[in-house]
């Protein structure tokens, strides 16, 4: 509504310049736009019922998922089609009017294999379009596994003397020779496979254009101002900080930011950084992508395959609550307490272990004073955490006295008495919990840190990190990836699993690179999308990558 008023602000001092001015015509025409708006914004709520219909029957991620909860799929139907024999495909009968010329010419092959038949079993649709790809994947817990120089986040090892990738576009873009944020770097020896053809060796590093819009392809600029992919052959790279001119992330709307940023910080302009594991899997293309209907069971079946790759890349961590929905960190209360207001309060430092690492106690400060200050200042206590932060902040990583934890944890739960109230009491627990999950996102290169943190709080967090969980009685969950929170893995090569991009069986564009948006390390690709680098089969053959294109698809 504020951004409707000071439209109409404007169209109004343009009419009342307009007529003090003498243009009656363009006076009149301003009246009608003016009244023109103000009837759309009044007849908007008729329309909004319709506009919700005409958007649920729209093919979007949250509509398909619908009919894919695993709750709702017809096992029945779905072994039927898994195990269904292989109809033949009748000959179509030859028109006698056809003339010689048109009855000698052969039918068209619309995909390569032995059959097109849209009711084939899944097996038989495995043998056909089934393509190789590789899945990049946060090792977690970060410290339980060896790796190597591949990455997402942090700085890059630019090749000596390469410069710092830059948006080019035309000389008089906004945007035209703004630095580019690294997003990750893939050493190709630690590949389990890859196509014919391809390097052996060598350093690809992925830059793109990350404000906050994520306008990737813009007309009026340069195709390359969104990415660059650079190639280094040698490992000749060392690590590079990046330009002072390098905007913040996301136009300064950074998660980080917006939950711990404190007036007078600099907003981030490098991602968290976690290493990258790979394994080799099978992917298959959408139904959408087949060249004929799929059949029914096909999607069920496919989520099936990958899961269970998935489940043997990443592995399983030990729950004994599958119902396990935030961090164990503080007093259990009943349902009747919380009805009463009773505050909410941390358990004692013996049983978790709170907070683990003075970055834990900076990171609690931060988000307190950033979203409670009103609180803080009303209860008194906004020096008290402003003192606690300064000091965490310049104490060693490794310091860690237990009379200075049970200090903080004597205050905090101070503090949440003090602020008790049955509805706000929710946003604090929340913002704690937060906390927690930031600290364990900035452990993911940091051995030091990560093996402090308790298995309870990894077992916690696991929902936003490639592993699959198993409650106290074995049981597996999710059995599909996309229940997850979306995709906490990345992909080369292979089949496109993009929502929105379709990629189709016969294009000479290969898929390099798919980068998903990863809540686990707080990487947020717009509103949890991707970013799909490709690559055409000639530049591939020449190893230009330099030629790579790139787009940013939302979800």
């Amino acid at each position: 509504m504020i951004k409707f008023a000071l439209y109409l602000l404007v169209l109004v001092i343009l009419a009342y310049g307009s007529r003090l001015l003498g243009y009656s015509s363009l006076y009149f025409l301003f009246l009608v736009v003016i009244l023109g708006s103000v009837a759309c914004m009044a007849l908007l709520p008729l329309f909004r019922p319709v506009f919700s219909s005409i958007a649920s029957a729209l093919p979007t991620k949250a509509n398909r998922e619908k009919d894919a909860l695993p709750q709702d799929i017809n096992e029945e139907r779905f072994q039927q089609v898994l195990t269904k024999d292989a109809t033949k495909v009748e000959a179509e009968e030859v028109d006698p009017t056809q003339d010689a010329a048109t009855k000698a010419a052969p039918a068209p092959v619309s995909v390569p294999g032995p059959s097109a038949d849209p009711d084939a079993p899944f097996e038989s649709l495995r043998e056909q379009f089934a393509q190789t790809a590789v899945i990049a994947f946060r090792p977690y817990p970060p410290h339980r596994s060896d790796h190597g120089r591949s990455k997402i986040g942090g700085i890059p090892d630019l090749p000596k003397g390469h410069p710092w990738p830059k948006a080019p576009g035309h000389t008089d873009h906004v945007k035209a020779n703004l630095p580019l944020h690294f997003l990750a770097q893939i050493d190709l020896a630690d590949l389990p496979w890859r196509p014919k053809g391809f390097p052996v060796s060598g350093m690809l590093l992925f830059f793109g254009r990350f404000d906050e819009e994520l306008l990737w392809g813009e007309a009026e600029v340069a195709p390359e101002n969104d990415m660059r992919v650079v190639f280094d052959p040698d490992y000749s790279g060392t690590p590079t900080a990046p330009p002072k001119e390098l905007p913040p992330i996301a136009g300064g709307n950074y998660q980080y930011d917006l939950l711990f940023g404190l007036p007078g910080d600099e907003k981030t302009r490098v991602f968290a950084e976690w290493p990258l594991n790979f394994a080799q899997i099978e992917t298959l293309p959408k139904g959408s992508d087949l060249p004929f209907t799929a059949p029914d069971g096909y999607a069920e079946a496919q989520n099936r395959h990958l899961t269970k790759q998935l489940e043997k890349a990443f592995g399983t961590l030990q729950s004994d609550n599958a119902e396990l929905s935030g961090f164990q960190l503080f007093q259990p209360r009943t349902e009747e307490e919380r009805q009463e207001g009773k505050p909410i309060a941390l358990r004692p430092y013996s049983e978790t272990g709170f907070p683990y690492d003075p970055r834990g106690i900076a990171l609690t400060c931060r988000i307190l004073r950033n979203r409670h200050a009103a609180k803080l200042e009303e209860t008194g206590f906004e020096t008290c955490f402003e003192d606690w932060q300064l000091q965490a902040e310049t104490s060693e990583e490794s310091a860690i006295d237990r009379r200075m934890v049970d200090a903080f944890i004597e205050d905090l739960n101070d503090f949440l008495a003090q602020a008790a109230d049955k509805r706000y009491g929710h946003y604090l627990k929340s913002d704690l919990e937060r906390a927690l999950h930031r600290l364990v996102t900035e452990a993911g290169v940091n051995k030091t840190l990560a093996s402090r943190i308790p298995d309870g709080i990894y077992t916690a967090a696991a929902d936003r990190h490639p592993v699959f969980l198993r409650d106290s009685n074995g049981v597996k969950y999710p059995n599909y990836p996309g229940a997850r929170s979306n995709h906490s893995y990345h992909q080369l090569f292979g089949h496109l699993s993009s929502v929105q991009f379709d990629l189709p069986l016969d294009s000479p564009e290969n898929l390099l690179f798919q980068l998903f948006s990863d809540w686990g390390a707080d990487l947020n690709i717009g509103d949890g999308g991707e970013l799909d680098f490709m690559i055409d089969q000639n530049d591939l053959a020449e190893q230009s990558f330099d030629k790579v294109s790139g787009a940013y698809c939302g979800h």
